[in-house]
């Protein structure tokens, strides 16, 4: 058993990093919307509280730069 649970395991298999100016955007692309809302949730929750903590369970499928 590992000592650190997921909060979002099996989300999707997508993820893309785009730069434009001063802005570094993150995209996760989720399996379904309610899947995408839960971690938009969890996301703004953290950054409320002052800290964001991302761990990603597997090997993603797709990784895009732009």
């Amino acid at each position: 058993m590992s000592d650190r649970q997921f909060s979002h395991p099996n989300f999707g298999n997508e993820a893309r990093v785009e730069v434009a100016g001063r802005e570094v955007r993150l995209i996760f692309v989720a399996a379904s919307e309610a899947k995408a809302d839960s971690l938009a949730d969890s996301i703004l929750s953290q950054l409320k509280n002052g800290a964001i903590n991302m761990t990603m369970m597997g090997k993603v499928t797709s990784v895009t730069e732009s």
